[in-house]
C-alpha cells in the first residue's frame, strides 16, 4: 500500500501554523512584554489564597475549595522546563504513569484505578471537556500549546454535581492566559521552540491582546519526533522479529510516511490551536488539535508493527455569555459543537493456528475509523442571597451522534463501509487478511471519514443540578445534588457534601468532602468490539463513592497538605467489557511545599514541594490463569505502587539563572491480575527517576536546558491492556499488549522563549 493511501484528514498542521505565525507577527502593533525575570512561585501565604473554579463552578480560594486541588502554575511549569502537558502527570501526587511511546503516549491512572485506557478522568481547557466523545480518551500528549497557559489545576476525587457524568475520579483543567487585564491596545506575543533527543523538536507561538473593546488570546504548536528507539529493551520489541519474512511476509515491502516496515520506529506528529475571543460579556473559542502517532512499546513485534500511524483529533468551537443580571445575580449561557475522531493504520500479523503452520501468520494492512460529534447548551446560575449564602444551579442538554463499531474495511469480518464485510478475500477470512506465505500484498480499503447511519447511534443527555454554599465565621458548607436522564442508560443522581472549617488565622483548615459520581460506558466498548475485543450494549455506567479528610497548614516555612480518603466503586467496567466487579481504594497524600532564605546573595528564595502518596487499591475479581477465566477472589488491584514520593527543589542563582532538581520514586508493585507474568511470581522492582532543567533568562530571553532520567535508568514499567505477550523471547508472544514496559531513557532538550 502506497503512503498516499493511508487514511488521513488533509494534513494542514506545518502550513497553517507557519502561516499563523506570519500573520500575528505581522499584526502585532504594540506589544508589552510581560516581566521576565519574575519566574518564582509565589509565596506559601499567597498559595492558599490562590483562586480556583474547577471544585465547584465557582471562583473560590483554593482553601476553600471542597476538594483535595493541586495547582500547577506558570511558575512550576518554567522552573520545571516543561514542555509538554504530558510533562506534569508523572510529577502528580496520586497518579500512576506509564510511558511507552505508543499511540497513547503516557496512560495515567489517578489515585489507584488501573482501566485499560485513561478514561475516568475529566480532562478540559477552561472548563470545556476535551475527552474523545468515543472513547472518552483524555489523550494528553505534547498537542496543546503551553507558552499561554496561566495554570492547570487537578481536582481528585468525583465531581459529578457540577460536571455530570465522567468527572469519575478527577478533573485536569487547563486554564489558559487571557487579555481581560490588557488596556486598550495593549499586546504580548511569545515565540517558543525546542529540540530534543530523537530528532524531537517543537514550536509555538501565542498571543493576546486588546483591541479597544474587542480582547482576543491565541496560542498554536507543532511538534514531531521520531521518537526513542526501544528495539533493545524488550525481546518482544526486536528488530529480528519486526523483520521475519515468516511472520510478516509480504507486508515487509510496504511502509509508512517514507519508512519501510521491518523495524522499530515510532514517528509522533502532533500540532494544535488554542483560541478565544471576547467582546463584552460575550466570548467565542476554539480549540482544534490532531495528534499522530506510532505504537511504541505496546504491542509484541511478532504481533503488530510499530511504524504506523493512529490519529485522534478535536474540533472544538463554542459560545459563552456571562450576564450580571444584578450585583447578586450571575448568569453563564454555554453552546458548543463537537466533532471529533479516531482513525489510523494497523499492520497485523495473527498467529496461524493450524497443525504445521505455527511459524507462519496471517498479516493484514488495515485503515480503521470512529467518529462523533455533540451538541451541548449549559445554563448556570450563582446567585449571592446574602453575604453568607450562596445558591449554584444549572441545567445541560446533550446530543451525542457516534459510531457503534470500528470502520475496517477487509478486516476479519469487521464492519465496513467501502468493502463488503463477506468479502472472503484470499483465504477465507477477509478480503485484507493475507498470508505470510503469500507473495504480494495488494489490498488498499479504505473507510469513509465518517461512518455512514447504519453504523451509528445517537442518544441525549439531560442533567439539571443544585447546590449551595454557606459561609459564616470559621465555618464553610458546600452541599448539592445533581440528577441526570441518559436516554441509554437511565437515570442517575449524584449527591455532594463538604464541610469546612478554618482556624488560626486561616493558617489551618479542616476539610470533610463525601462525593459521588458516575462514569458512562464509552461507545467504544458499547459497540466498537471487532474479533479482538468483545462490546457489550448492556453496559451499565460505572458508580463511585469518595469520602475524604483533608487537613491544610501553612505555617514557618511549609504549606502542608494531608488527604485521607476512602472510595469504592461499583459496576466496574473491565477490559472483558462486563460490569462484574466492584473496588475499594484506600489512600494518603501528603502534599507539601517550603520555601527557604537563599545562601546565595542577590537570589530569591528556595523552594520546592515534597509529594507522597500511599494506595491500597482492592479488588473483589481475579484472573484465573489456570482455567483463563476472571473469579471471585479479592485481591490487591495491581500496576499500582503502593508508595510513590515526588519531589522538587529549585535554587535560583542572582538574578537570571534558575537550577531544578525533580526526583519521582515508586516503590515496587505486583502486575495487575491478568498479566501472564503474574502465576511466574514477577512484579514492578522500585524505581526512581531524576531530571535536571537549568534556566537562563536575559531581558525578554529565557533559555532551558533540561536532562530527563539523568542517570539512564534502564527501568521497566507495567505493561498496558491485557499485558498478555509473556516473557518468553524464545518463542512467539502469548499475545498482543507487551507485559512489561521499557521506560524512556535519558533525553536532552533545549527550548528557547523570547516575549515581544
Amino acid at each position: 500500500m502506497s503512503d498516499t493511501a493511508k487514511t488521513r484528514r488533509d494534513q494542514p498542521p506545518q502550513r497553517i501554523l507557519v502561516a499563523l505565525f506570519s500573520v500575528l507577527l505581522l499584526s502585532q502593533s504594540r506589544v508589552q512584554a510581560e516581566d521576565s525575570s519574575d519566574i518564582h512561585a509565589m509565596s506559601l501565604e499567597q498559595l492558599l489564597s490562590v483562586v480556583v473554579s474547577t471544585a465547584s463552578g465557582v471562583e473560590e480560594t483554593l482553601a476553600d475549595s471542597p476538594a483535595a486541588i493541586v495547582v500547577i502554575n506558570e511558575a512550576d511549569f518554567a522552573q520545571r522546563g516543561y514542555n509538554s502537558l504530558m510533562d506534569i502527570l508523572a510529577d502528580l501526587p496520586g497518579f500512576d504513569t506509564v510511558e511507552s511511546g505508543s499511540s497513547d503516549p503516557v496512560t495515567y491512572y489517578q489515585r489507584g484505578y488501573r482501566t485499560p485506557f485513561s478514561t475516568r478522568t475529566l480532562f478540559m481547557i477552561n472548563g470545556v471537556v476535551d475527552n474523545n466523545t468515543w472513547s472518552q480518551l483524555g489523550l494528553i500528549t505534547r498537542q496543546y500549546p503551553i507558552s499561554n497557559i496561566q495554570k492547570v489545576e487537578v481536582l481528585y476525587g468525583p465531581a459529578s454535581v457540577h460536571y455530570g457524568p465522567n468527572a469519575f475520579l478527577g478533573i485536569i483543567n487547563v486554564i489558559t492566559k487571557n487579555a481581560d487585564d490588557f488596556s486598550a491596545g495593549q499586546h504580548q506575543l511569545k515565540v517558543r521552540g525546542e529540540l530534543g533527543s530523537w530528532s524531537s523538536k517543537g514550536m509555538e507561538l501565542s498571543a493576546r491582546g486588546n483591541l479597544k473593546e474587542l480582547r482576543y488570546s491565541l496560542s498554536a504548536r507543532a511538534f514531531k519526533s521520531d521518537e526513542e528507539d526501544l528495539s533493545d529493551r524488550w525481546g518482544f520489541l526486536s528488530n529480528e522479529l519486526y523483520s521475519d519474512p515468516d511472520i510478516w511476509g509480504p507486508t515487509l515491502g510496504l511502509s509508512y510516511d517514507g519508512v519501510a516496515y521491518g523495524r522499530y520506529h515510532d514517528p509522533t506528529d502532533n500540532w494544535g490551536v488554542l483560541a478565544d475571543i471576547s467582546y463584552g460579556e460575550w466570548k467565542a473559542g476554539l480549540i482544534l488539535w490532531e495528534a499522530t502517532e506510532g505504537y511504541g512499546a505496546t504491542y509484541a513485534a511478532d504481533r503488530g508493527q510499530t511504524n504506523n500511524g493512529w490519529s485522534r483529533d478535536s474540533q472544538q468551537v463554542y459560545l459563552q455569555n456571562n450576564w450580571a443580571v444584578s450585583s447578586r445575580i450571575q448568569l453563564e449561557s454555554f453552546a458548543l459543537y463537537r466533532d471529533s475522531r479516531v482513525w489510523g493504520g494497523w499492520t497485523e500479523a495473527a498467529p496461524d493456528w493450524r497443525e504445521g503452520q505455527l511459524d507462519y501468520a496471517f498479516v493484514s494492512d488495515t485503515q480503521w475509523s470512529s467518529d462523533g460529534n455533540v451538541y451541548e447548551f449549559k445554563q448556570d446560575l450563582e446567585f449571592d442571597v446574602n453575604p453568607e449564602f450562596k445558591l449554584i444551579s444549572g441545567w445541560r442538554y446533550k446530543n451525542s451522534d457516534v459510531s457503534k463499531a470500528y470502520d475496517i474495511p477487509g478486516y476479519w469480518g469487521a464492519y465496513s463501509s467501502t468493502t463488503p464485510s463477506d468479502d472472503p478475500g484470499p483465504h477465507g477470512y477477509g478480503a485484507a487478511i493475507f498470508h505470510s506465505t503469500d507473495p504480494t500484498y495488494d489490498f488498499s480499503g479504505e473507510p469513509r471519514s465518517t461512518s455512514p447511519s447504519d453504523n451509528r447511534q445517537t442518544y441525549t443527555d439531560k442533567g439539571v443540578y443544585v447546590g449551595s454554599i454557606f459561609d459564616r465565621g470559621p465555618w464553610r458548607l458546600n452541599v448539592g445534588f445533581r440528577y441526570d436522564n441518559n436516554s441509554l442508560w437511565g437515570r442517575s443522581s449524584s449527591p455532594r457534601v463538604s464541610g469546612i472549617y478554618r482556624m488560626n488565622d486561616n493558617k489551618t483548615i479542616l476539610k470533610l468532602v463525601y462525593g459521588e459520581g458516575f462514569q458512562e460506558p464509552p461507545a467504544q466498548q458499547l459497540y466498537g468490539g471487532w474479533s479482538g475485543r468483545n462490546e457489550n450494549p448492556n453496559l451499565s455506567p460505572e458508580e463511585g463513592h469518595n469520602l475524604e479528610f483533608i487537613l491544610m497548614h501553612q505555617g514557618g516555612n511549609w504549606l502542608h497538605e494531608v488527604s485521607l480518603y476512602s472510595a469504592w466503586y461499583d459496576n466496574v467496567i473491565r477490559e472483558s467489557a462486563l460490569n462484574d466487579a466492584s473496588r475499594e481504594i484506600v489512600g494518603l497524600e501528603y502534599r507539601g511545599r517550603f520555601e527557604y532564605p537563599n545562601f546565595i546573595p542577590k537570589s530569591a528564595a528556595i523552594s520546592g514541594t515534597f509529594f507522597y502518596s500511599w494506595t491500597e487499591p482492592k479488588s473483589d475479581r481475579r484472573y484465573d490463569h489456570d482455567v483463563g477465566e476472571w473469579v471471585d477472589d479479592d485481591i490487591t488491584l495491581g500496576d499500582i505502587a503502593p508508595h510513590k514520593i515526588n519531589a522538587s527543589i529549585n535554587l535560583p542563582v542572582g538574578e537570571r539563572w534558575n537550577l531544578n532538581l525533580k526526583g519521582n520514586f515508586l516503590y515496587r508493585a505486583n502486575l495487575y491480575s491478568r498479566n501472564v507474568l503474574v502465576p511466574q511470581g514477577i512484579g514492578l522492582a522500585s524505581r526512581v527517576m531524576f531530571d535536571l532543567t537549568v534556566g537562563h533568562t536575559w531581558g525578554a530571553i529565557r533559555l532551558y536546558l533540561k536532562v530527563e532520567n539523568i542517570l539512564d535508568k534502564d527501568a521497566l514499567g507495567p505493561g498496558l491492556r491485557t499485558a498478555n505477550a509473556g516473557n518468553d523471547f524464545s518463542q512467539r508472544s502469548l499475545g498482543y499488549n507487551n507485559s512489561l514496559t521499557p521506560l524512556p531513557g535519558r533525553s536532552y532538550w533545549l527550548s528557547a522563549e523570547y516575549t515581544f
